[in-house]
């Protein structure tokens, strides 16, 4: 997880996307999460005006409780979260299948433009 510490450190936003696989955040994404957090208040809050937000991915359910648990890591840090025009989330099934979501991914392209945005007004 250093490394991508240091790679956070040095990027102006901060998007963790996460699979959904049995109604909420996977176990290692929450915990990278929060030990992204802690290094980050610990040390030089590295996190601090960094924009982003997250994006959850799955087959039928628990993307909106994944969002939830996983935004509440960019208020406590500082950070400024970007929207779109619905919440962060596609639907898939097999391998491949994300792509077939098209009102999932426009969402997702207007969020990560959002990001751009907003990190560009920032620096401004």
């Amino acid at each position: 997880l250093e490394e991508v510490i240091e790679k956070i450190r040095h990027a102006d936003g901060f998007i963790p996307a996460a699979p959904v696989y049995f109604g909420t955040a996977r176990g290692d994404m929450m915990a990278a999460l929060q030990r992204i957090g802690k290094v980050s208040r610990g040390n030089d809050k590295f996190l601090d005006w960094m924009v982003g937000g997250p994006i959850a991915v799955a087959r039928r359910g628990g993307q909106t409780l994944t969002l939830q648990e996983m935004t509440m890591f960019f208020p406590i840090n500082n950070m400024i979260i970007a929207g779109s025009t619905y919440w962060n989330m596609v639907f898939a099934g097999p391998e491949g299948t994300a792509l077939d979501d098209s009102e999932g991914i426009d969402t997702i392209k207007l969020f990560g433009q959002n990001v751009a945005n907003i990190i560009k007004k920032l620096v401004d």
